[in-house]
């Protein structure tokens, strides 16, 4: 298909720009409007404001706004057309249009290795004799062939069989290297994985980039190895089933973050496909920046012995700093969910997903097994943790309950400091506005008025006619066109249409100040009339006083002539003179 204005004009007026950006990120309703955390910077504070009438977004911290359209090409760093398609399969409109070839990426080579390993070491595990033995192995701790197949899991055997197979498909040695999949040795190339099932590790579009790889003979001290950081690959920029989970955790609400492959695997069995593992206990930053992309609601889900419970911990306070909500599976069997799945079947860990409490329940239980309750120094070091924590909540309500909890646990009250009393109770999400002066309001409330009806264009034409601000004016030229072409207005189609940076920032900045009428208001819009009315009277005023002085010795007969207008101005507007 061909992507006519028709087409794209027909997506953007039957897309809601409100569902759309909920697709990718979650949206709280904040007055007329809707907010979020901006995607497109470091956000802590929700800068992000949604106007549902104008159908248009703007970030008042980074600058980002537009549409849909500029959403999503934004968000997914993908061309216009492709944005289109993208909206328009979110509406349930799918197109199919022709577009431009995609730009290879430069590290394609790497992931054809990836791939092409992927192939065969799957028919390996799955379809060959040699992989009988693995796949006993993997039957016993429950995987069926359909999972297997879902997580590409396959089996890179001895003998140097994956080096040979690529070699033979024309990869060469320095691609297999830098794809982390073989080595150069004394006595030639060999296979990293050799002798172990692999686990194929996904970026967050689907590339393949990475293994983690399980030896299933016993006869390693190391049960998992992991590709090396390389080209491709670092291990704290990704989340392990990250691509797939994307859907399912938009869906449910929110992100289950466990510790390895086989947690994530055991909850797919247990028909949770919302699950990501940070391969490790440790979580970074850049993990927790693909977990905002995911949701802003995090279950922790780390393993039930004490390295995992201390996990939950560290890594549930640094997804409360980022302004997350978290909560924890309570899980106090001392298993991980691999094993529970295993020993007790699905429904044990179904149960057990659903006995979720919050972080800060978990962080409180957790202390109170860590510190002798008995003794002062301990009662007070845990009423110090658990402060730092309980202070990180965004809601009044809950702080003060939670110190209420840990008084009684404790009997310590938190020391109030000088500025805590503000802190506690004054911690509010930055309203993001910014000030215009009564000038500006009055040409912005003129061109929202003549965006919202016919009749306040009319208005505007037989009463006014011009704006004294530049991008002001060529907006309203914009909006007058608008109507002549199509009958009506939309700022957001002219947000697309329009080239001028400068035009689409206010067009953005115009769609969410809050204060300007959200509806034709004939009031509104005559007042805002007579200011910038009574504005170029003045600036009149001053530039011919101006002229005046400068012509009076020269020319009298002139400056007389500027005298008479300036006296006509007067009386026109009822003998005011500014």
């Amino acid at each position: 298909m061909k992507l006519t204005e028709e087409v794209i004009n027909d997506i953007r007026n039957s897309a809601d720009i409100v569902d759309v950006i909920g697709h990718y990120i979650p949206l709280v309703r904040k007055g007329k409007g809707y907010s979020a955390l901006c995607p497109f910077h470091d956000d802590h504070d929700p800068s992000l404001s949604i106007s549902q009438d104008k159908q248009i977004y703007k970030c008042f911290v980074c600058g980002n706004g537009g549409n849909v359209f500029t959403f999503v090409s934004n968000f997914k760093k993908i061309s216009f057309p492709e944005s289109v398609a993208e909206v328009a399969k979110i509406i349930g409109k799918p197109i199919d249009i022709d577009l431009a070839p995609k730009k290879v990426s430069r590290f394609q080579p790497y992931y054809d290795v990836l791939s092409a390993m992927i192939a065969y070491c799957s028919y390996l595990l799955t379809a060959s004799r040699m992989g009988e033995d693995a796949m006993a192995y993997l039957e016993k701790r429950g995987l069926e062939k359909d999972v297997i197949e879902y997580f590409n899991i396959g089996l890179n055997p001895e003998n140097n069989m994956i080096y040979e197979y690529l070699k033979n498909h024309n990869f060469s040695d320095e691609n297999m290297i830098k794809a982390g999949v073989c080595r150069m040795l004394n006595n030639g190339m060999a296979d990293v994985f050799y002798s172990r099932i692999i686990f194929p590790i996904h970026d967050r579009q689907g590339n393949p980039i990475a293994f983690t790889a399980r030896d299933y003979k016993g006869v390693s001290d190391a049960k998992y190895i992991n590709s090396a950081d390389n080209i491709i690959y670092t291990k704290g920029d990704h989340l392990y089933n990250y691509h797939r989970a994307y859907e399912a955790s938009r869906k449910a609400g929110y992100v289950i973050v466990c510790e390895g492959v086989m947690d994530v695997i055991a909850f797919y069995r247990a028909g949770k496909n919302n699950v990501v593992a940070t391969l490790g206990t440790a979580c970074t930053r850049n993990q927790i920046e693909l977990l905002k992309s995911l949701n802003r609601k995090i279950v922790l889900s780390y393993d039930g012995d004490r390295a995992g419970q201390a996990a939950n911990l560290k890594v549930g306070e640094m997804l409360l700093e980022e302004g997350f909500e978290v909560a924890v599976i309570d899980n106090q069997s001392e298993l991980d969910p691999d094993e529970i799945i295993n020993e007790y079947g699905k429904n044990a860990l179904r149960d057990l997903e659903s006995r979720q409490i919050s972080f800060i329940d978990y962080a409180m239980n957790f202390c109170k097994k860590q510190y002798n309750l008995d003794n002062y120094d301990d009662r007070k070091k845990m009423t110090l943790r658990m402060s730092s924590l309980i202070e990180k909540l965004p809601d009044e309500y809950d702080r003060d309950n939670y110190y209420n909890e840990l008084f009684e646990i404790t009997k310590i009250r938190k020391r109030e400091s000088q500025n805590s009393h503000e802190i506690r109770y004054n911690r509010k999400t930055a309203d993001i506005s910014f000030s215009i002066d009564g000038l500006t309001k009055a040409e912005y409330t003129i061109i929202a008025q003549m965006a919202l009806s016919k009749k306040a264009l009319d208005i505007y034409q037989r009463q006014l006619g011009c704006l004294l601000d530049e991008n002001s004016q060529k907006l309203a030229m914009l909006i007058i066109d608008d109507y002549r072409k199509h009958g009506n207005c939309s700022l957001s189609l002219i947000y697309d249409e329009c080239e001028d940076e400068q035009i689409r920032n206010l067009i953005s900045d115009l769609a969410l100040i809050e204060t300007l009428p959200s509806e034709f208001d004939e009031n509104a819009l005559s007042g805002a009339i007579d200011k910038v009315k009574l504005e170029i009277r003045k600036r009149k005023m001053d530039d011919l006083k101006e002229k005046i002085s400068k012509v009076s010795a020269l020319d009298p007969d002139k400056a007389n002539e500027y005298l008479r207008e300036y006296e006509q101005l007067i009386k026109e507007f009822g003998g005011k003179n500014g």
